[in-house]
């Protein structure tokens, strides 16, 4: 679940595929207000630039988190100083900050440093210090994690579509000995590597009455569940549909028609074997 501190503003992916996914729009920033329906033409434009203030920018970082059907990726805006290195300083980002969302996680070994990145045509090569090589998970975590480089870095950058990684200056065949890492990594499916469902709106944690919350999801026929606690009670839940169903990726939203007060917000697939809840992302929700 979230921590108490506010979410950067942030964008809603409007498409996704099966495919292999490719730096576009999806990381791009546009300020929303906070009852913005992300599903709704009013929207901000998905292509509009990051904001910046003051000689900041919002960075789109990517954390883990282990699900019901192993670790998937979140994505998290961090303010960060502006500056023209910016997939190196989003790597940083990664390696150095701890996610916002106390749900999400890295399994980078602390003290790994990004020691160069320079780039190859559209290749990143980012060079890291040895602490990148210590174990910390088994098949599915490293390559997860490996996504996790890849996602952020060709976020910082459209111009960016592969990852070539390198430790203390060498290619290396493997990170922990699963995955092979000797040449340029790209994006892996959206539907395979993001998790299938996401909170992003209201961007502060804040909602009037009546105005709307919302995400993106990649879910069977569409259906995202989700429900508002308050005090470990569900005081209301529902479903909505998000543009387009499973593989497929698109903005889901519905309405905050509840007293204001102090909520947590849970968003989830709804098994259709059982009806059990899976994919659950949560964060607070202050309705006003």
């Amino acid at each position: 679940m979230h921590r108490s501190v506010p979410l950067l503003a942030l964008a809603v992916l409007t498409a996704g595929c099966a495919g292999s996914s490719t730096p576009s729009a999806v990381d791009q920033t546009p300020q929303p207000s906070a009852s913005a329906d992300p599903a709704t033409p009013s929207s901000p434009a998905a292509g509009s630039a990051s904001p910046s203030s003051a000689g900041t920018s919002a960075r789109a970082i990517y954390y883990l988190r282990d699900t019901t059907n192993g670790p998937r990726l979140y994505r998290e805006f961090h303010r960060r100083p502006a500056t023209t290195g910016v997939v190196r300083d989003a790597v940083t980002a990664m390696l150095t900050e701890p996610p916002q969302d106390e749900d999400y996680t890295s399994l980078w070994a602390k003290g790994t440093r990004v020691l160069g990145v320079r780039m190859e045509g559209s290749t990143a090569v980012v060079d890291l210090s040895k602490e990148a090589q210590t174990v910390r998970g088994g098949a599915a975590f490293e390559s997860s994690t490996l996504q996790q480089l890849v996602w952020t870095a060709t976020a910082a950058d459209p111009h960016v579509t592969s990852v070539q990684l390198l430790v203390e200056g060498k290619r290396v065949d493997s990170l922990w000995g699963h995955v092979d890492t000797s040449r340029p990594m790209t994006r892996g499916q959206a539907a395979i590597e993001l998790a299938p469902v996401w909170i992003l709106t209201p961007a502060n944690g804040r909602v009037a009455r009546g105005g709307t919350f919302g995400g993106e999801a990649s879910v069977f026929e569409a259906t995202v569940s989700w429900e508002l606690r308050q005090g470990g009670k569900v005081v209301k839940a529902g479903f909505t549909n998000a543009a387009m169903g499973a593989p497929g990726r698109g903005p889901w939203s519905a309405k905050a028609d509840i007293p204001p007060g102090d909520y947590v917000l849970r968003a989830f697939e709804s098994s259709a074997k059982d009806g059990s809840e899976t994919f659950v992302d949560d964060k607070p929700l202050t309705v006003t």
